[in-house]
This record gives structure tokens, C-alpha cells and sequence, in this order.
């Protein structure tokens, strides 16, 4: 396994890009700012110069909820708003686990606010290829933007800092935008941009009427696999690689239904129904058991992952890399375990299509327990364990203010690992 892993190469790579990369991100704001600051004074200079406003500067506000602005602005606009589903708040049971203390990531969210789920129309709208939506007035409407930024910088300040100067596309035509910050990324694209599509069929949209749909993307696999099992035409696909910066006659824009982890049953349902076998409701689970691996990963590995795989296959585990696979074939082997295994990242996302009672051990880095996977397994009527990997004593508490570092590698304790497999009948 080791000649697979390149651990050699993998880690001396991985320790340039974590020290590299935040000289590299500075670098690349900085030459953003200053062709922006040039483009700015010349537009004052020359007033006939031809660069329009609104790609010169970020939106002058920021609206934290679409309902209020269509409300209380957007109506005058022509704005409309349709809802699918009310606030609600959904229990969540604890994950079982051998460690000592549980960590408050679980605990804070033993019962969980799922936000209401709607569809605007926004006349004369703009969006960004990363999915960021403002109004004709110049709001920029934060719950319909998932914008992942520098958590320590206000939104206001971020979209200023993160601005850069893209050429404004006028589309004469309806535009439904699917697009979404980090749907590059395959957990997000599948449970945050894809429902985003059958949300419009939920809130009564005529989908076939519908002139554009706005992706971030269509360079991954599983993102032109899926945009064709869905039926949506190449040419209706406005590619935001190409199109960066959009204003569109009529913006249609769901709201985005993951919100941190809220699986709605309709959710699971759009998910499973067209990306699983059709009869997937009667299938059986003929008894895998798979341990996902990360070894293809370019961070967020296992680097004992060989002695693990080695002590599992002692148990008939097989191992896969669903990178590797289309995502039919992804959902029929969940489809077919009766265990899984493996650490956090976008493979476990494919959780979505085991069967009810599919036992489910996930495996954390102390510095980052994300309890996405926990939530869905408490939908889906899934078992769900957890573990941490090695770290000080002080990083397995409850209440370790954990980095929230992604990129962090994970050490599997073997005894614990053994102790977990105990707990959970394996």
C-alpha cells in the first residue's frame, strides 16, 4: 500500500502547501486589489471608459435573509418568493463511540434547526460562478450565498477583500442558478447544489421553461455524470469556469437546503431515487462490508492507512476508492454494505445510499469533527459510530476548541479502532 500512497512524496508535499499557501492566497489578493483600485481610478478619470459599476465594487450591502428583502424591497422590483418547506427542529440521537467523553460537536446539536427552504425570483439579479446572488438594488442576499471566508473577517469585509474584477455576462433570459460555494467539492455539489434543482420542481417550477442553469463547474466527472442523469441539456448549462459573473433577465434562486447538515426527506429521496437503482427500496443488503480509503486524496489522509486495511481485511473488508468509480457505481456498493468504514471526507458521502440499518464508523482527526455524516445516518436510519485518531490527550476532550484544520492527516489507534469494531458487533 505504501508504493501507492507515496507517503514519501505526500507529506514533504503536503507540509509546502500548509506553509505555502498562505503567501500564495495573500499574493493572489493583492494583485487583485491593485487591478482593482487601478480599474477604479481610471473609471473616475475617464467616466466614459467603458467598465460598469457593479464589476468594479462588491455589493454595498449585505440582507441575511431573502424573505425580508423581497418583502420589504424586492416586491417593488418584481421580486417573488415561493416556500417549500417551514422552519423545523429535528431531534438528533447521540453517536455511540468508546471514547470517554463526547465531543460538544455531537452534543450541541442533539436537537437541530432545519431553516425554511424557498425559491426566489429576482428580476434583473446578478450571481458569481461561486454561486454569490445579488439584487438589482445592490443587497447582497447571504442565505441564499453559501460563502465560505475567512471566519475571522465580517462578511462585508470578505466580499471586499475576496472582489475581483470580472466582466458583467447580460443574459436576456431566464437563469436558475444551482451554483455553490465549494461544489468543486463532491459532498457539496451533491447536497448542495443538486437539491437546489429539485427544490424548483418542488416550489411548482416548470423546469423544461427554465432557460439556463448556472454550475460552478463541469470539469469533475461526477459533475457532467450527474447534470446528465438529471436531463439537464449541455446546452442549457451555463459553465461558470467560462462565465464568471452573470446579470440575468429573471435569476431564479433556491434557497440552499443543506444548511450545515439539514437532510430533509425529500433530500434523500432525489438523491436516492435517481442516482440509486430504481428499486432500491426492496434492495437487500447482501453483507459487504468497505472501508472508503482517502490514499488518493491530496490531504486529509490515513497515514497508517496500510496496517488498517490490513487488520480489516482480517474481518472481509474490502476496500475502495470512489474517486475512482461513476456515482451509480458509488451508490450500488453502498447500497450493498452492511458495514463502512472510513475517515471524513467526501467518500462517506455516499452514506446517502446505504440501506436502513448499515452500521457506520467514521473516523475523525482530532482537529476537525464535522458532524454532517451523523445527521444524515440519523435520517437515513443508519447505526453510526465515531472515532478520533492519535492526538494529545487534551485534543480527545469535549470541549477542545478543535482548528477546524481540513487539510490535518489522521493516525488511526489500532486499539481503538479494535474497541470500536467491539462496540458495534464486528
Amino acid at each position: 500500500m505504501a508504493t501507492l500512497f507515496w507517503f514519501d512524496i505526500y507529506q514533504p508535499k503536503n507540509w509546502l502547501k500548509r506553509h505555502l499557501r498562505p503567501s500564495w492566497k495573500a499574493l493572489q489578493r493583492w494583485r487583485r486589489q491593485i487591478k482593482l483600485l487601478r480599474s477604479r481610478m481610471l473609471a473616475k478619470i475617464l467616466p466614459s471608459a467603458a467598465i460598469d459599476n457593479d464589476s468594479l465594487y462588491p455589493p454595498s450591502s449585505v440582507c441575511e435573509a431573502t424573505p425580508d428583502w423581497v418583502s420589504r424591497s424586492g416586491r417593488a422590483l418584481g421580486a417573488k418568493i415561493s416556500q417549500v418547506d417551514p422552519a423545523c427542529t429535528v431531534p438528533m440521537p447521540l453517536p455511540m463511540t468508546v471514547h470517554r467523553q463526547m465531543r460538544r460537536q455531537f452534543l450541541m446539536d442533539q436537537s437541530y434547526d432545519y431553516p425554511e427552504t424557498f425559491v426566489a425570483s429576482v428580476p434583473r439579479g446578478r450571481a458569481t460562478n461561486r454561486g454569490l446572488i445579488i439584487t438589482p438594488d445592490g443587497q447582497f442576499l447571504k442565505d441564499v450565498s453559501t460563502y465560505f471566508h475567512d471566519p475571522k473577517l465580517t462578511t462585508e469585509a470578505a466580499l471586499n477583500s475576496d472582489w475581483d474584477l470580472e466582466p458583467l455576462a447580460e443574459i436576456d433570459a431566464s437563469v436558475a442558478v444551482l451554483a455553490t460555494d465549494g461544489a468543486s467539492l463532491y459532498y457539496h455539489w451533491l447536497f448542495q447544489l443538486l437539491p437546489r434543482y429539485e427544490l424548483m420542481r418542488l416550489a411548482g417550477i416548470d423546469l423544461s421553461r427554465v432557460d439556463y442553469f448556472l454550475v460552478n463547474s463541469q470539469r469533475a466527472r461526477f459533475q457532467r455524470e450527474t447534470l446528465a442523469t438529471l436531463g439537464i441539456e449541455p446546452s442549457r448549462i451555463i459553465d461558470g469556469d467560462k462565465t464568471r459573473y452573470l446579470r440575468a433577465r429573471e435569476l431564479i434562486v433556491p434557497s440552499v437546503p443543506l444548511g450545515g447538515g439539514c437532510f430533509r426527506p425529500w433530500m434523500v429521496d432525489f438523491l436516492r431515487r435517481n442516482f440509486l437503482l430504481q428499486d432500491w427500496r426492496n434492495m437487500p443488503s447482501p453483507g459487504r462490508r468497505l472501508y472508503i480509503s482517502r490514499g488518493l486524496a491530496g490531504y486529509r489522509r490515513v497515514l497508517n492507512e496500510d496496517i488498517v486495511i490490513e487488520m480489516l481485511k482480517k474481518r472481509g473488508f474490502e476496500v475502495a476508492a470512489m474517486e475512482t468509480m461513476s456515482v451509480p457505481e458509488q451508490a450500488a456498493v453502498m447500497a450493498s454494505c452492511e458495514v463502512v468504514i472510513g475517515p471524513h471526507g467526501g467518500g462517506m458521502s455516499n452514506v446517502i445510499f446505504c440501506s436502513p440499518g448499515t452500521k457506520i464508523i467514521e473516523i475523525y482527526s482530532p482537529e476537525l469533527v464535522a458532524t454532517y455524516f451523523w445527521k444524515l445516518s440519523n435520517q437515513l436510519g443508519l447505526q453510526y459510530y465515531y472515532m478520533l485518531g492519535k492526538g494529545h490527550p487534551t485534543t480527545l476532550g469535549t470541549d477542545y476548541p478543535q482548528s477546524w484544520d481540513a487539510s490535518a492527516d489522521i493516525e488511526v489507534d489500532l486499539e481503538i479502532l479494535e474497541q470500536t469494531l467491539t462496540l458495534a458487533g464486528i
